[in-house]
C-alpha cells in the first residue's frame, strides 16, 4: 500500500514538474516573440509627415525613408548651398556643414570656402531653380538637376559672358543680372537612427537622363 502511495506521489510530482517547465518554456518563448516585435515596431514603425513648406506628405522609419523623404532632404540641403547672398552664405554653409559626419567635413568644407569667397568678392546673389530630380539605383544617390539663377550689385563681375544685362533696381542700384547657368549636383544622404548624415555633395556632369528632346521624352 505504502509502494503504490509513493509511485502515485511520484508521478504527480514528475506530472507537476514537467507541466511547470513546459510553462516555463511558453513563457521564455512567449517573452522572446515579444522582445522582437517590440524591437521590430521601434525600428521599422513608419511615421507618416506633412510639413509645413513641403507639398507632400513623407513616411519615416528611425533606419530610413521613402523617396519623398529624401527628395525634401535633397532640396533642403541644396538650397543651403546655392540660393545665397553675400550676407548669408556664410551662415548657411555652416549650416550645411553640421549635416556632415567629422570625417567627411574636409573635402566639401574646402568647396564651401572657395564659393563663399566669390559669392563675397563679387556680391553675388543666386537662387538655384531645381529641375530634375533622380536616383541612382546602384548607390541611392539622389542626382539634382537646375539652373541657378543669379544677380550681382556691385558690378565687379565681368560683363565679356554672353546674357549679362545690368540693369537697375527700383531704389536706383545698378544690378548685373548673370547668364543662367545649368548644374547637377549628386548627394549622398543617409537617415540612420533618425539622424541626417550628408557624406558626399560634389558638382557632377550634366547627367543625360536630364535632357529632354522636343517631344518631351527622355533619351
Amino acid at each position: 500500500m505504502k509502494l503504490e502511495v509513493k509511485e502515485s506521489r511520484d508521478r504527480l510530482l514528475a506530472l507537476l514538474l514537467l507541466t511547470l517547465s513546459g510553462l516555463l518554456i511558453v513563457s521564455v518563448l512567449a517573452n522572446c516573440i515579444t522582445g522582437s516585435l517590440a524591437w521590430y515596431c521601434y525600428w521599422h514603425q513608419r511615421t507618416i509627415t506633412t510639413p509645413m513648406v513641403y507639398d507632400r506628405p513623407f513616411s519615416s522609419t528611425m533606419d530610413g525613408g521613402d523617396d519623398n523623404l529624401y527628395s525634401m532632404l535633397a532640396r533642403s540641403l541644396i538650397s543651403l548651398r546655392l540660393s545665397v547672398t553675400p550676407e548669408t552664405v556664410d551662415r548657411q554653409h555652416a549650416r550645411l556643414l553640421s549635416w556632415v559626419p567629422p570625417e567627411e567635413r574636409s573635402a566639401l568644407n574646402k568647396a564651401l570656402v572657395i564659393e563663399a569667397s566669390y559669392i563675397k568678392k563679387n556680391g553675388i546673389s543666386s537662387v538655384y531653380s531645381i529641375e530634375h530630380e533622380a536616383t541612382d539605383p546602384k548607390t541611392g544617390d539622389i542626382i539634382v538637376g537646375g539652373t541657378i539663377h543669379a544677380s550681382t550689385m556691385n558690378g565687379t563681375v565681368a560683363l565679356n559672358q554672353p546674357g549679362a544685362v545690368r540693369t537697375a533696381t527700383a531704389n536706383g542700384v545698378s544690378r548685373t543680372d548673370l547668364p543662367d547657368e545649368k548644374k547637377a549636383y549628386r548627394l549622398h544622404i543617409q537617415y540612420d537612427n533618425g539622424l541626417i548624415r550628408l557624406t558626399a555633395f560634389p558638382e557632377v556632369a550634366w547627367p543625360a537622363i536630364f535632357n529632354n528632346d522636343d517631344s518631351g521624352t527622355k533619351p
